[in-house]
């Protein structure tokens, strides 16, 4: 018997849900409802529209940008332009090309060698390293755990850890921060902020957001105090390295020390010394590029998944990895939660494992993966799918639940978790389900929130939901 079927039903047709106060289920109108209906807890988080305006962007495709070279600018200045757009490969190819080039014919000859040279190294380079093959915005959709991330209204978001504040990154690239103490709405927008895959604050700062994109890392510091709407470039610093682009994921630790940066085309995960602008590099020859990584909740370990089926878990005192092979595919998702439990899901096999130490009881430090949940897909009464292969999973700071995002599923599903003798438990919670034709696109649980917990679902309409689950004391 699938987990599902001990769900609470899902609302009826034109009803959505709202919130959980009490195990109470509350739902309404899809449209016209009003969640201050049931509970005050978030009357006063920030009101996030994401307007149609901002969907439909025109941004010069990577595949374009050569075509729009100034054909007035003499050869040098081509070049150097779609070198510094494109890269050196891009740079020799138009050196190479007779319709550009036609003046300096030493040049196109010693260009077109060039490329033959390249393109031998190249291929024995994605032989020996196939997840080398896509490059650019390709290598950020193939692992970002948003749906459809080329085409999203929301490419990611990310609450802060210690205050009411939300930091949304857009389809234009531009990164919005919603506050609610503050009215305005800052955004954060440079000429290098291209192709945003992930969004990370740093703890105990109010004003610093790590942007991890095509260049690299992105540091923005946002004046909380300011009432300047659109800080200018000089707010931010371009973290970059050779070979560590795109970058698929940043992350802060949780003492706000560290920042790691990962890239699907670098075996090597970085971690920066923020203040010299250093990356010192953690490389593992085996399991190909480090995909995305995860901080454990007290900073003593780092979870970082390849674009293999090999993952490591770091111990941050020495260094040290141990190394994993997940069943299946890749891992696309995973999260931490108490006693340095962590939870992860591999594609895709619709099963959540846990990985913890479970020999603290008789002094042994052995560790083993165990499956605690199976989310295989199912049809519910209603008709509705749910279940399947995980796009993303996160687990909210008080440990006590765990929202699950599914590839083929338009809505999330949310557990109840326990953790007793050193064994986790996982039970029915409810269901979040959006309007008429809409999926859940991304999802981050509120980080301070103190009435129980609070899930914010992106939704492919461009809307953006919280969604509190509520115990009164009285309960």
């Amino acid at each position: 018997m699938s987990i599902f079927n001990n769900f609470p039903d899902l609302p009826p047709p034109n009803e959505t849900a709202f919130c959980k106060i009490n195990e109470v289920y509350c739902c309404g109108n899809s449209r016209y409802g009003d969640i201050g209906t049931f509970t005050n807890s978030i009357k006063n988080h920030p009101k996030i529209n994401v307007t149609k305006d901002t969907h439909h962007h025109h941004r010069l495709s990577d595949e374009n940008v050569s075509m729009y070279v100034d054909v007035q600018d003499n050869l040098l200045k081509k070049i150097t332009s779609v070198w510094y757009k494109q890269g050196f490969i891009e740079a020799l190819n138009v050196a190479a090309d007779p319709t550009v080039n036609k003046d300096n014919k030493v040049l196109s000859v010693t260009a077109s060698y060039a490329l033959k040279i390249a393109n031998i190294f190249t291929t024995l380079r994605y032989f020996m390293q196939p997840h080398l093959k896509d490059i650019g915005p390709k290598i950020v959709s193939n692992y970002s755990n948003t749906r459809n991330w080329s085409t999203a209204p929301v490419k990611c978001l990310a609450w802060h850890p210690h205050t009411t504040k939300i930091a949304v990154a857009l389809s234009d690239d531009s990164v919005r921060v919603y506050c609610s103490e503050v009215a305005f709405v800052s955004t954060l927008k440079c000429k290098s902020q291209a192709h945003v895959s992930s969004l990370s604050w740093r703890p105990y700062s109010a004003s610093e957001l790590a942007v991890g994109c095509e260049q690299g890392v992105i540091l923005w510091t946002i004046d909380p105090n300011s009432m300047f709407t659109k800080p200018s470039s000089s707010n931010a610093v371009l973290l970059r390295r050779s070979g560590h682009s795109p970058v698929t994921d940043v992350s802060w630790s949780p003492n706000g020390d560290l920042l790691v940066s990962c890239s699907g085309a670098d075996t090597s995960m970085l971690v920066w010394d923020v203040s010299m602008e250093i990356p010192i590099p953690l490389r593992r020859v085996a399991g190909g590029g480090v995909v995305f990584s995860k901080w454990s909740p007290d900073a003593s370990k780092i979870f970082a998944a390849s674009s293999s089926i090999i993952f490591r878990v770091w111990e941050t005192q020495s260094w040290s990895a141990e190394r994993w092979c997940a069943r299946g595919s890749r891992v696309v998702a995973a999260c931490w939660g108490p006693h340095n439990t962590v939870l992860f899901a591999a594609s895709p096999e619709p099963v959540v494992f846990a990985l913890c130490n479970s020999g603290l009881l008789n002094g042994t430090k052995t560790t083993k993966a165990q499956p605690v949940l199976d989310v295989s897909k199912v049809q519910l009464a209603s008709g509705e799918v749910v279940g399947g292969p995980i796009l993303d999973m996160c687990w909210d700071p008080t440990g006590r639940y765990l929202a699950i995002l599914f590839e083929e599923s338009a809505v999330v599903a949310v557990f109840c978790t326990t953790m007793m003798m050193m064994q986790l438990s996982v039970t029915p919670c409810c269901f979040v389900n959006g309007m008429a034709n809409e999926l859940p696109i991304t999802m981050a649980f509120q980080q301070n929130f103190m009435d129980g917990a609070c899930l914010t679902v992106a939704w492919s309409s461009g809307r953006i939901q919280h969604f509190p689950i509520i115990y009164t004391d009285a309960y």
